[in-house]
């Protein structure tokens, strides 16, 4: 199947911090800058407001290319689809390893814009517990994926049998998108990946054939509360009064629930990690389910391949916390 996908592409950048140990300066060592920094001359903690670093010379620095959309291309053309991705990178060192590692991965990459911006990159800190202390993004090349911008990619790659969008686009952008496929009669999904993108596309509910948010990211995207049975259902309704045939809301620990028409249900995982990282598991959910509609897969269907795809890429996870 040939499947255009739009989105970001982002550098996370992840610091682990070691855990700290005051110094002992009654017993002759010596303390370093950072030492006095964290804990104070005296070798005792100072006025931190969080928890410091121990030594970072020996803290764990890892730069991945990441990005809803991103991992979802990749993920498609590993299962055979012949896959275009459309979106903005930097004429950076980072741009350009985006554009290869896709590239290798099978993905058609000649319609994507490159920017004097600097690609995408998101800091985060995180201290010897796994809890993140501090993040940075910035995410501002993402303007410059105008809807003209989008449209010219599109002059010649409207022939896909379904089109997938992060929400990482410009709301103008998405609607822009969304009315060229409308027009082509292409189906098109659409994953928010955050709150801003659930915002972003709250303005685009009229195009989306499906829609895959968590359930903070469908509060947001229709208004509603959603804590029961009985009020997912209520937004699966709204989404389909939008013109949304297909509606999937992912429930941290407790699975997927899915709703087409009178076939709706939650499929529930058979392992729930509460003190995991489960980073990745969602993406890895979105591509299976553009994947098992583009084999004509019905909604429980895509729903329970979905799942089952979460659990064998969380399958090696250790449910722990590191103290």
């Amino acid at each position: 199947m040939k499947i255009i996908v739009f989105g970001g592409v982002q550098a996370l950048v992840r610091i682990d911090m070691t855990m700290p140990s005051a110094p002992r300066p009654e017993e002759g060592g010596e303390i370093s800058q950072w030492e006095k920094q964290a804990y104070g001359d005296g070798g005792r903690f100072g006025s931190m407001t969080s928890i410091p670093s121990g030594d970072p010379s020996k803290d764990k620095i890892n730069v991945d290319l990441k990005g809803c959309a991103y991992n979802v291309a990749k993920d498609l053309a590993s299962k055979g689809h012949e896959v275009a991705f459309m979106g903005v990178v930097g004429d950076d060192a980072l741009g350009k390893a985006a554009l290869a590692d896709l590239g290798d991965s099978g993905v058609d990459t000649s319609r994507m814009a490159v920017s004097d911006h600097m690609t995408s990159v998101r800091v985060e800190a995180r201290n010897f517990l796994g809890d993140l202390e501090f993040w940075r993004v910035d995410e501002s090349i993402q303007d410059d994926l105008t809807p003209a911008k989008a449209m010219e990619m599109m002059a010649h790659t409207v022939e896909a049998d379904i089109a997938f969008a992060d929400g990482s686009l410009p709301a103008e952008t998405l609607k822009a998108i969304g009315k060229i496929l409308a027009e082509k009669g292409v189906e098109f999904f659409f994953d928010p990946a955050s709150l801003e993108g659930a915002a972003k596309g709250s303005e685009c509910l009229e195009y989306f054939t499906g829609i895959m948010p968590g359930r903070r990211e469908a509060e947001l995207m229709s208004g509603l509360q959603i804590l029961s049975a009985d009020e997912m259902r209520e937004a699966a309704r709204f989404f389909e009064s939008k013109g949304i045939e297909k509606v999937f809301i992912t429930i941290k620990g407790g699975g997927i629930y899915y709703g087409e028409g009178d076939a709706e249900g939650t499929i529930r995982p058979e392992r729930v990690l509460q003190f995991a990282e489960t980073g990745g598991a969602g993406d890895v959910v979105t591509a299976c389910l553009v994947d098992a509609f583009a084999g004509g897969a019905s909604i429980e269907d895509a729903a329970r391949a979905g799942m089952e795809a979460a659990a064998e890429h969380l399958s090696d996870v250790v449910d722990e916390r590191e103290y």
